[in-house]
């Protein structure tokens, strides 16, 4: 039997499931999407992440981050957290920490006491935050949203499109190609 309750989903996104992160008037607009456990993620991150924020804080580009789950329950738990972090203005920050604090793909990093502490790191200390994070607020939007993903992003993760056209993943390690692509 199917509730008829609907699926809570966060205020703060897109119609797609993304969240934005710059100027909605920006030059440029790319929407990447990442998965919280991704090794490969966070090395973009640490490659490539200066020269996304430097481009976004010059008005040139707005970056919309649709968060993949696919490695596992990890994933799901930290998406949710991220979700929460997103109605709170803090999407960003808490996303560059589970970067920063990744644990090994499927060993059962980012649990709830984890997703806790380290929201509490970036400021993230709001009962609503808290409780969304115990109870799982958004679990099932993002599991929903990552079966969309999966059909509109068979590539994997990182991937990117800028301005509604895939860019090369091998330019995503490469701050020069990505400067050029994003006319810096």
């Amino acid at each position: 039997m199917e509730s008829s309750e609907p699926t809570p989903s966060p205020s703060s996104h897109t119609a797609q499931g993304g969240v934005v992160v710059g100027q909605d008037g920006a030059a440029k607009r790319m929407v990447i999407f990442e998965d919280p456990q991704c090794p490969y993620c966070r090395e973009f991150e640490e490659v490539s992440g200066g020269l996304l924020r430097s481009a976004r804080e010059g008005g040139n580009l707005a970056t919309e981050y649709r968060m993949r789950c696919f490695l596992g329950v990890e994933s799901v738990r930290a998406d949710n957290a991220l979700a929460l972090a997103a109605e709170e203005g803090r999407f960003d920050e808490l996303r560059m920490e589970l970067f920063a604090k990744q644990p090994v793909e499927g060993t059962g990093g980012f649990t709830t006491p984890d997703l806790v502490a380290l929201g509490q790191r970036v400021g993230l200390t709001s009962p609503g935050f808290v409780s969304g994070v115990q109870e799982g607020r958004y679990v099932a939007w993002v599991l929903r949203l990552e079966e969309t993903f999966r059909k509109e992003d068979p590539q994997g993760t990182p991937a990117a499109w800028l301005d509604d056209r895939p860019v090369d993943g091998r330019v995503l390690y490469d701050p020069g190609a990505l400067a050029v692509l994003l006319d810096l």
